[in-house]
């Protein structure tokens, strides 16, 4: 017996009274499997732990961008108390590759300062986006970033920036 293909009549049907139908492609989306750990050290104060993920989306209009979500907490809370940074910033990157085992090119970055946050709060989480792009299936495209703080009153300056492992592939 042969099979009826309905999909394009009840397409068309659609179409002439006035209904659509759904975008073929939803938003989708790859994250890190777990979240990156580091502990500031704070002079004279409570040590902060920072945790953070990244995540590449696609999004239901066919735009792709990257985010890097900073969660930090005050590891003694009774010490919680002062100024911590005179600097605290977080870089979200997206980029992409030609193939799964290609070289990384940096489509959009985009730096987010988090000092006010970081020193007004001793708990909090912040989203940092790269901005975003049309999305392009022939390309393979990941979240990457780094973050980099310069602590108030150690008298160091700006420390190293902490690279991040990048998300999974979403292509």
């Amino acid at each position: 017996m042969k099979k009826r293909h309905l999909a394009a009549p009840v397409a068309a049907a659609l179409a002439i009274i006035g209904l659509s139908t759904p975008p073929a492609q939803a938003a989708t989306y790859q994250c890190t499997d777990a979240s990156q750990e580091r502990r500031v050290s704070l002079p004279n104060k409570s040590d902060l732990d920072l945790s953070v993920s990244l995540c590449v989306f696609r999004t239901q209009y066919n735009e792709v961008y990257a985010q890097v979500v900073t969660n930090w907490s005050a590891t003694t809370p009774a010490a919680a108390f002062g100024k911590k940074f005179d600097g605290f910033k977080v870089n979200a990157r997206l980029e992409y590759r030609f193939s799964t085992g290609g070289v990384d090119y940096i489509n959009k970055s985009h730096t987010c300062d988090f000092t006010a946050s970081a020193n007004d709060m001793w708990a909090a989480t912040a989203r940092c986006n790269s901005g975003d792009t049309p999305w392009d299936a022939d390309l393979y495209w990941s979240a990457d970033g780094q973050v980099q703080w310069d602590i108030d009153g150690d008298g160091k300056g700006w420390q190293e920036p902490w690279q991040l492992t990048g998300s999974p592939l979403l292509s």
